[in-house]
């Protein structure tokens, strides 16, 4: 059903610091990871000559000199396309997390509550929340995460977006995520699962040593098996869209919202863990059939950069 607390925000997470988000809304046990990127690591000159991209310190090959700032020449050989943010919007029903780190698990966490009404999920204001990940902390290495678990009743999925500046958005759906079912029921839970409960369970998925009888077996995307062995697929539900007679009311779509409010595209689809066989994983079965809590992630990589 709709179980999961989350006042409209924005966090900014930290470049050095990890801080995984748990969107509902509760209080961050990490609230203000540091956002500074000056000394970033797109420092340093080709050896055949020109100002390479200043980053903190650069290497001084040839005549390329790194310096203090953040900032990227590319006349020269040296430095590389300039980092970009990413602009996280997400909501679910019924509680979620965010956060990042690499394959092997969360490095930066904020743990959150579950909603107690629908609008706390679904409405403009109280429902999807902003975050913004620095580009430090996005590398091409970094995985995004959300974690998720449901009341087993009535409804249950994850909606979203995630963009780079000017890039095209990539939306939940996008056949590039994966899952990973943990089997741990957390139903009565108001906080969820803790990042070291969460990192152990990554590490089964990466490992494809979960109980086959219980879990997913590992990471899973929409066609199927990513880790050997593993069982089901990403499910992937209906747009956020008005079209009428689907699973979820519109959920705060971009240009039906009011200014300055964390929005969600119409493109968006609602996603979930299908264990396979089930007519609608977006349903309720009143038991935990689907195997949550559940674990998505994105690659960084796969969130496409601004147009040169």
């Amino acid at each position: 059903m709709h179980d999961f607390l989350r006042p409209g925000r924005a966090w900014i997470l930290g470049a050095v610091v990890s801080v995984v988000v748990m969107a509902c809304g509760a209080s961050p046990a990490d609230p203000t990871g540091a956002t500074g990127s000056a000394g970033g690591a797109t420092g340093g000159g080709s050896a055949g000559g020109g100002m390479g991209g200043l980053g903190g310190m650069g290497g001084m090959g040839g005549m390329g000199m790194g310096g203090d700032g953040g900032i990227n020449f590319t006349s020269g050989n040296g430095g590389g396309p300039p980092a970009v943010d990413v602009d996280v919007v997400l909501t679910a029903d019924n509680a979620y997390s965010f956060g990042y780190g690499d394959a092997a698990g969360i490095n930066t966490f904020i743990q959150g509550s579950r909603a107690q009404t629908a609008g706390q999920i679904f409405n403009c204001g109280e429902g999807p929340e902003a975050y913004v990940v620095p580009a430090a902390a996005a590398p091409p290495s970094a995985y995004l995460y959300i974690v998720t678990w449901d009341d087993l009743a009535v409804t249950q999925g994850v909606l979203g977006q995630f963009r780079r500046g000017t890039g095209a958005p990539l939306y939940t759906g996008d056949g590039q995520f994966e899952v990973c079912a943990t089997g741990i029921n957390m139903q009565s839970s108001q906080t969820g699962p803790t990042q070291d409960e969460i990192n152990q369970q990554i590490a089964l998925c990466n490992s494809g040593s979960g109980d086959d009888a219980t879990t997913s077996g590992g990471w899973v995307n929409a066609a199927g098996a990513v880790t050997p062995g593993a069982t089901g697929s990403l499910a992937v539900g209906e747009a956020n869209d008005p079209t009428p007679g689907g699973t979820f009311p519109p959920t705060c779509p971009t240009g039906a919202a009011p200014p300055g409010t964390a929005s969600i595209d119409p493109e968006a689809h609602w996603m979930w863990y299908q264990p396979g066989g089930v007519a609608n994983p977006f349903q309720s079965t009143g038991s935990n059939t689907f195997r949550a809590y559940l674990i998505f992630r994105i690659a960084a990589e796969d969130i496409p950069l601004p147009p040169k």
